[in-house]
């Protein structure tokens, strides 16, 4: 279900940024393949994927134990951190930022706070009830500054022209990660986050003739 909307999500946002003439399609696509193998490039040589999953695995020594033991604020708080980590956040807000969807970022939150509480539940009999509340902060705070940032922003894109452009990073990735959130591959999708960058880059590089 979650790897359909991700497909529907991202394939529509694509086809939204796409230009109606067969030429024009055929740059942004262009774009958009080149973009995201200097991503993807970019990532591994960062070893982003590598230092999240660093990250995490520190993180993850903070979560209650098998015996039910909460792991205090501090376990609390490295599952927030732990759910906000997840590449797949950053451009779903963005996207949500640029088309001024503050329910789109309701949404996603009703959707943490659900998978926040079936998640510690396995992690721990107990019930944590209201102390869950800071790690749902931690997740919603950080989806909050980039779509915030994003919204802030889409003026000035769309005066430099790379509004669409940075809308089909943000579609791609999130189409990208259908195939992980699918179980039917693991994918590195925080070495992917660099395309970020380089889509809309490589549009501002090469202007439309």
């Amino acid at each position: 279900m979650a790897a359909g909307w991700a497909v529907f999500i991202g394939g529509s946002g694509i086809a939204h940024t796409l230009p109606a003439s067969v030429s024009g399609m055929a740059r942004s696509l262009g774009l958009a393949a080149a973009g995201l193998l200097l991503g993807n490039l970019s990532g591994r040589i960062l070893g982003l994927q590598r230092r999240l999953d660093a990250g995490g695995r520190s993180l993850s020594r903070h979560l209650p134990n098998q015996a039910g033991t909460p792991g205090g604020v501090r376990g609390v708080l490295s599952i927030g951190v732990l759910l906000a980590l997840n590449p797949v956040l950053i451009p779903a807000a963005i996207e949500d930022g640029l088309e001024h969807r503050w329910m789109g970022l309701a949404l996603k939150s009703a959707l943490d706070a659900a998978a926040l509480g079936a998640w510690t539940r396995s992690l721990s009999p107990r019930r944590w009830s209201l102390t869950l509340l800071p790690a749902l902060g931690v997740v919603l705070l950080w989806q909050t500054c980039w779509t915030a940032g994003a919204m802030a922003s889409a003026r000035w894109l769309q005066g430099k022209g790379i509004a669409d452009a940075v809308m089909m990073a943000s579609s791609l990735l999130i189409l990208c990660s259908a195939p992980a959130i699918a179980g039917i591959r693991r994918a590195a999708l925080a070495d992917l986050l660099p395309t970020l960058f380089w889509i809309p880059t490589l549009a501002l590089w090469l202007p439309r003739r």
